[in-house]
């Protein structure tokens, strides 16, 4: 029993020697100015605050025997915040020299409304006298992407790219108004949503002025059917970091996003847009 004790007493110190010997070293590599050169980093990560500056359009049309074209309405002008600011997370790994393999995703809530005094239709309802509109707007957006880098020296390096760009757009909508009359009212109260999985292809190129800092640009966009989802996707993006240790450094980043899509759905009938300017803050770790 006793030799049992001893055991794990020497055990326990060992580890705790191992650690104590381990954490000032680890620290050090961290805390250190040799930087990790170019292609010779595995992981990287991207964690920040990122502002968005929006101009977004809804048109709800009839279904069924009610096949009438909606009301285009813009979301801004309709209460929703223009500027909002999110999380954004982002990570990419270099498995190989020349692939990388790339995760992007942040979201976005917003609500308004707004009393509106000429004919508006939605989802088939005709208000010839205007309506109270109010619309509850969520984003849920990511990308994934493969890069091949096709050529690649000390400060430079291009790349292909393919993957998809999408996620979850939801909207709440509720509409009331006259209907013929002041006192013939109708009400419209639907919860519509679409997924958007867009396939992307395009080029990136990345400048390594030095292994502490790197300027980045991208462009990416196709337009495809898939399902009962007709539309594009398209994305310019420049970005530049700079390394304040070994392991950690920040950056910036801005984002053209330009979305459109048509949805044929039971529950979604009918058309959105979406462009946003994007400028985004991040801190950013590799290994």
């Amino acid at each position: 029993m006793k030799k049992t004790n001893m055991a794990k007493a020497v055990s326990l110190a060992l580890g705790t020697g191992t650690f104590a010997l381990a954490g000032p070293a680890f620290a050090q590599d961290w805390m250190s100015q040799d930087f990790i050169k170019p292609y010779d980093e595995t992981v990287t990560i991207g964690l920040g605050g990122i502002v968005n500056q929006f101009d977004t359009s809804l048109r709800l049309d009839g279904s069924g025997n009610n096949t009438s074209h909606g009301t285009d309405i813009n979301l801004e002008n309709n209460g929703l915040k223009k500027n909002l600011s999110s999380f954004e997370g982002a990570l990419s790994w270099r498995f190989a020299q020349r692939h990388r393999l790339d995760l992007d995703y942040y979201t976005v809530s917003r609500s308004g409304s707004k009393s509106y005094t000429g004919d508006i239709n939605i989802g088939g309802n005709d208000y010839p006298v205007g309506a109270n509109v109010n619309i509850r707007n969520k984003y849920d957006l990511g990308s994934i992407d493969y890069r091949y880098s096709f050529s690649q020296s000390p400060d430079f390096e291009w790349a292909a790219l393919i993957g998809f760009y999408g996620g979850k757009f939801t909207f709440d909508v509720n509409a009331i108004g006259a209907v013929g009359s002041a006192s013939n009212t109708a009400a419209y109260n639907k919860s519509v949503s679409t997924t958007l999985p867009l396939p992307l292809v395009g080029l990136t190129a990345d400048w390594y002025l030095s292994p502490q800092t790197r300027l980045g640009a991208q462009a990416m966009g196709m337009q495809a059917k898939i399902g009962d989802v007709d539309g594009h996707a398209y994305q310019l993006q420049l970005s530049g970091d700079y390394m304040l240790v070994r392991n950690m450094g920040i950056g910036a980043k801005w984002v053209y996003t330009d979305i459109a899509a048509s949805v044929d759905k039971s529950d979604f009938n009918g058309h959105m847009g979406w462009r946003a300017n994007s400028f985004s803050l991040y801190a950013k770790l590799i290994f």
